[in-house]
C-alpha cells in the first residue's frame, strides 16, 4: 500500500461528525466529504422523449454515459448553475466485487456528466447502515469522489426536514428525509440491483430508504412504506447499476458466489419503472415484488415489462 493510499485511509477512518465541515490543507478528501449547510430549494423534473434505457457493455462508467446520452443527455435533467443530489447506495462496508454498494464507475460517470452540464454543486449522500467512514473506503467511492467535481456529505444530525405524505399513501404520514432533497434543484438516484432479505429486491424504489431517519418504522409494513416513499420523494432521474448484481444473502452481501455480473445499467425517469424492467435480471417479475404491486395498484407506473417503453443498446 502506498503512504498517499494509507495516509488517505487513517483521515477517512479519523473523521468525525462535524469535523468535516472545515476544510483541511493539503487534501483533496477535505473539500469532497463534508457536513452540509442549506442551500435555495427548486425542484425540476425535465420529461424526456426516452423513458427508460436498458445498456449492455462491460465498462459501467461507459454504459452509464451512454444510457444518459440516449435518454437525451444530461442537459435534460441538469441545466446550468444548478445544485445536483446524488444518492448512491453506499450503506455497507463492502468491497466493489461484493455488490453491496453502487459501482463507482457508475457513480463517477454521472458526476462528470453533471459537471460537464455547468452544475454549480454536485453532492452525494447516503444514510448508511456501517460506519459511513469504512463504507466509503471499503466501496472505492470515497476515493473516486476525491479526485471528482464532487463532494460526499456525511449526513449532519441536524439535516433532517420532516416531508408530509401524499395522496394514495398508506402508512406513513410524514417522514424526515435528509436537507438535500430540498436543498438542491435535482436529485438523481444511483442505486445498486441486488437480493433484500425483506423487500425481496432493492433498486431504485428500495434505495430511498438511504434518504430516511426513521427506517425502523418503515420496516413494520416495508412494502407499503417503500411504495408511499417512492410517491412522496419524486427525483429527476435514476440509474441503476446492474453491472453485477447481488443474488443471495442481501443487502449486505459478502461472499462472490453469491455475485453474478450482468454488465448492465439501466436508466430511467420513473423509479417503478426501472425496477419492473429489472426484475427479469433475477428471474422474477414486477408483481412478485410486494412494493411494485403496491405501485401498480396505486396507478404511479406501468409495471408490465411488455409495455414499459424502453430502448435497448450496447456500449
Amino acid at each position: 500500500m502506498s503512504d498517499s493510499r494509507r495516509n488517505f485511509i487513517a483521515k477517512l477512518l479519523g473523521l468525525g461528525g462535524a469535523a468535516l465541515g472545515a476544510g483541511s490543507a493539503g487534501h483533496a478528501l477535505w473539500s469532497r466529504i463534508t457536513t452540509g449547510s442549506s442551500v435555495p430549494s427548486a425542484h425540476a423534473a425535465p420529461q424526456a422523449a426516452v423513458r427508460n434505457v436498458w445498456v449492455e457493455g462491460k465498462d459501467p462508467y461507459k454504459a452509464t454515459v451512454a444510457a444518459i446520452e440516449k435518454l437525451g443527455g444530461i442537459g435534460r435533467f441538469v441545466k446550468k448553475g444548478q445544485r445536483v443530489a446524488l444518492l448512491p447506495n453506499v450503506g455497507w462496508a463492502r468491497t466493489m466485487e461484493q455488490c453491496a454498494n453502487t459501482h463507482p464507475e457508475v457513480l463517477r460517470a454521472v458526476i462528470e456528466q453533471c459537471d460537464a452540464a455547468g452544475a454549480k454543486s454536485i453532492t452525494a449522500f447516503c444514510n448508511p447502515c456501517n460506519d459511513i467512514r469504512v463504507c466509503l473506503d471499503k466501496s472505492g467511492i470515497g476515493e473516486m469522489v476525491e479526485d471528482s467535481p464532487a463532494r460526499f456529505e456525511v449526513i449532519n444530525p441536524k439535516g433532517w426536514r420532516a416531508r408530509q405524505a401524499v395522496t394514495g399513501c398508506t402508512h406513513l404520514k410524514s417522514a424526515d428525509v435528509y436537507r438535500l432533497v430540498d436543498d438542491s434543484d435535482v436529485v438523481i438516484n444511483v442505486p445498486v440491483a441486488k437480493h433484500h432479505g425483506g423487500a425481496q429486491l432493492t433498486m431504485c424504489c428500495k434505495n430511498l430508504m438511504g434518504l430516511v431517519k426513521d427506517r425502523g418504522f418503515m420496516h413494520q409494513k416495508l412494502h407499503d412504506a417503500i411504495a408511499d416513499l417512492t410517491m412522496m420523494v419524486p427525483h429527476a432521474l435514476c440509474i441503476l447499476d446492474a453491472s453485477r448484481i447481488l443474488l443471495r444473502h442481501g443487502p449486505t452481501g459478502g461472499s462472490l458466489k453469491d455475485v453474478r455480473w450482468e454488465n448492465t445499467v439501466i436508466a430511467g425517469v420513473n423509479p417503478a419503472e426501472v425496477d419492473a424492467l429489472a426484475t427479469s435480471l433475477f428471474a422474477q417479475k414486477p408483481a412478485d415484488i410486494g412494493y411494485l404491486h403496491i405501485l401498480g395498484d396505486r396507478g404511479y407506473a406501468e409495471l408490465d415489462p411488455a409495455k414499459i417503453p424502453v430502448s435497448r443498446i450496447k456500449a
